[in-house]
């Protein structure tokens, strides 16, 4: 698991990594958290896994109704990212979280360790799949050996196309590169001047009527 645990990721692509919004994640930073969302050079934050895995956790626990405040989500923020034995309510034995209180919770993090570090790596190694040549597609980035734009693989994504079909209508890409897909769509548009419009294959529409 080493690789992705050693990097630091710009906030899109953590957002992206534990399904959360980039803009919730700032807010999340400067007013619950009281962290600067920039360092000292004025450039932007980049998180560490822990600090994506306390995004992925916290969504985790509020789509199941465990709701905290901002002291018991700066106190799991020491406890997971920081590393401390104990603050507040929470406290950290291993790979487990305990949460104490008049019904005490116990979370083994076994599984999404492991889901936030896949989903990473897959953006990792994504970035290798991927290359840009003036004869293919103007320019934009394409998955390697082919004339298929990530954008184009992406916005079907984005627009509700099941994975499944997609796979079928590009038999050319590996599972890798549809992963990598799907983590573009969940980022949304890059910054900067949008692209042309890329027609989609099939939209999510004529993928259910089929």
């Amino acid at each position: 698991m080493e690789g992705a645990l050693s990097l630091t990721f710009d906030t899109r692509i953590a957002a992206a990594a534990a399904a959360q919004s980039p803009r919730l994640m700032r807010q999340e930073f400067s007013r619950v958290l009281r962290m600067s969302v920039k360092t000292m050079d004025g450039k932007r934050h980049r998180l560490a896994f822990r600090e994506v895995l306390y995004f992925k956790l916290k969504g985790a626990l509020e789509a199941e109704g465990v709701q905290m405040n901002p002291e018991d989500r700066r106190a799991l923020y020491q406890v997971l990212v920081l590393k401390h034995a104990e603050i507040g309510s929470w406290r950290r034995i291993g790979r487990k979280l305990v949460r104490a209180g008049e019904v005490p919770v116990t979370l083994d993090l076994t599984k999404i360790v492991r889901t936030t570090h896949a989903a990473l790596r897959a953006y990792q190694r994504g970035t290798d799949l991927i290359e840009r040549r003036v004869d293919v597609c103007s320019g934009e980035p394409v998955f390697r050996g082919t004339r298929v734009p990530v954008a184009q693989v992406a916005q079907q994504f984005r627009a509700g196309v099941p994975a499944m079909d997609i796979a079928e209508d590009y038999p050319q890409l590996t599972e890798q590169a549809l992963c990598y897909a799907e983590l573009c769509a969940r980022m949304g548009p890059p910054p900067g001047r949008p692209p042309k419009p890329l027609k989609i294959a099939r939209s999510a529409v004529e993928a259910a009527e089929r």
